[in-house]
């Protein structure tokens, strides 16, 4: 019984720990919101767009790209960015996990967001 106990309390800490890393990597990928993108990226230019970092191999990824590619081609305009591919762009925006959105409006970061992201939350951050 007492293994039970110990096996509990080890599969909360290590719940505990995945939520306080995920809370650090959002803050490192928020800390360029309100910078302007071309400062960041002197090859991104627009004023209202999103970014979306992506990897083939995750999997949450790979299902939610075909909605992006849906999304862009409806006339929503965004870029695809495969990280494993352009891992620089990834590094200057504070990016360490896939799926993810950066925001632009007016030219500079609105917002970044993570993890499986409904495409109407993209559209809805664009047209606010």
């Amino acid at each position: 019984m007492r293994i039970l106990y110990i096996g509990a309390a080890i599969i909360a800490a290590l719940f505990i720990l995945k939520i306080i890393l995920q809370i650090i990597i959002l803050r490192k990928a928020k800390k360029n919101v309100g910078i302007k993108l071309s400062e960041v990226l002197p090859d991104f230019r627009g004023k209202d767009f999103f970014l979306y970092l992506y990897s083939p191999t995750c999997t949450p990824c790979i299902r939610l790209t075909p909605h992006i590619k849906k999304l862009i081609s409806s006339g929503v305009r965004g870029r695809m960015i495969d990280v494993t591919k352009n891992m620089e762009v990834a590094r200057k925006l504070g990016i360490m996990a896939t799926p993810s959105v950066v925001i632009v409006k007016d030219g500079y970061i609105k917002d970044v967001l993570m993890g499986l992201i409904k495409p109407e939350d993209i559209e809805k951050q664009l047209t606010q």
